[in-house]
């Protein structure tokens, strides 16, 4: 993702990171549609998921399934939004895993922006959890601070990718 001017509201980052991650990597697939199926049902579910489990236990669960120890999934979508991989792999990201992948990052991403004092890093998940234990505080206010913009995100995969 190139470097731009920060969007003001969470709707806009939302439209932004949408377009330019997601809407990007499904338009640069052969056939995207487990991808797209995949990011779509991750973008109807985590919102309410994050209030019953809490941020950490969310971001875990979906790290987890991004299936990153054997596939490289996360690492590949990672990659690729630094530049430091080419489309070339991306039909490895049409599964599942991508689109939990690419959902993560997402995630990751707007508590970056968030929280800017914290180190996040959204190419390290782990880094990530490990800079928000602790921080109680932090980790009960988020999930509200998150909403606009992941429901900003669940209305762009409802209108734009394949349903299940």
């Amino acid at each position: 993702m190139e470097k731009k001017e920060v969007a003001k509201s969470p709707e806009e980052r939302a439209v932004n990171d949408f377009t330019e991650i997601v809407y990007k990597l499904y338009r640069g697939m052969r056939n995207g549609v487990e991808f797209g199926k995949s990011f779509r049902s991750r973008s109807r579910e985590t919102p309410l998921f994050l209030y019953e489990t809490g941020l950490i236990a969310a971001l875990s669960f979906i790290y987890a399934k991004t299936e990153d120890a054997d596939k490289k999934t996360y690492k590949l979508i990672s990659d690729y939004i630094a530049k430091r991989e080419t489309a070339r792999k991306l039909e490895i990201l049409n599964s599942t895993e991508g689109g939990y992948a690419a959902y993560l990052y997402l995630l990751l991403l707007e508590v970056s922006r968030l929280i800017p004092g914290k180190g996040i890093d959204p190419g390290n998940p782990l880094s990530c959890i490990n800079a928000l234990i602790g921080s109680e505080r932090l980790l009960a206010i988020l999930p509200s601070l998150l909403m606009p913009y992941l429901l900003e995100v669940k209305r762009l995969a409802e209108a734009l990718l394949p349903s299940g």
